[in-house]
């Protein structure tokens, strides 16, 4: 336990003792390696756009430069969308999940970024795909969630529901977090929560 408490300290999580909230800051190492990928997708499109004749080859399915020249806008405009998505998370100075006595937000979740109720939720479970790694939510009004979502987003909640019981996922991997320390840290706030509501 005295380990767990070292933990939180040196990852520069922020106590309000009033409120018992807690902010876990954004990694900024970690969100800028996918903005090193899509810079790399913006310069590729950009490069197609203007030069398709010299990625023309006799084997591929998209052989004609005005193909090429299409993909390359289209993969452009793609990069350049998102690298404005994660440079604004990059240099927000909000922090990117913050739990307290209404329950969680997730701000660095582009799916649901918006607060779970303590009320709404059920447990916490550990989920991997392949290499990465998730905290499960698990919540009884699954729907009020899906819902309340962006609706660009909500055939993916419904996905995450169909195959974990939940719509709501919390990447450790855009946090500056241990993916165990997520999973004890919120673990541990809910079952506090549980025993204050069943003692009033």
């Amino acid at each position: 336990m005295a380990n767990f408490s070292q933990t939180l300290v040196s990852i520069e999580f922020k106590f309000i003792e009033m409120s018992t909230k807690i902010e876990i800051p954004v990694s900024k190492v970690k969100t800028a390696l996918p903005l090193i990928i899509l810079l790399t997708l913006l310069i590729s499109g950009l490069y197609a756009t203007q030069y398709p004749e010299q990625l023309v080859t006799k084997t591929s399915k998209y052989n004609s430069p005005d193909s090429i020249r299409t993909i390359g806008f289209i993969a452009a405009g793609i990069g350049f969308f998102l690298m404005i998505l994660v440079g604004r998370k990059l240099f927000s100075k909000k922090p990117g999940l913050i739990i307290d006595e209404n329950g969680i937000t997730d701000i660095s979740n582009a799916t649901y970024p918006e607060l779970v109720e303590w009320n709404d939720i059920t447990g916490v479970k550990k989920v991997k795909n392949g290499p990465i790694k998730s905290v499960v939510v698990m919540v009884d009004k699954p729907e009020k969630y899906i819902n309340k979502g962006k609706k660009v987003m909500r055939p993916h909640m419904s996905k995450a529901f169909k195959f974990h019981g939940s719509p709501i996922l919390i990447a450790p991997s855009r946090l500056k977090i241990k993916y165990d320390d997520l999973v004890d840290l919120i673990t541990t706030e809910f079952e506090k929560m549980n025993r204050a509501t069943s003692q009033d």
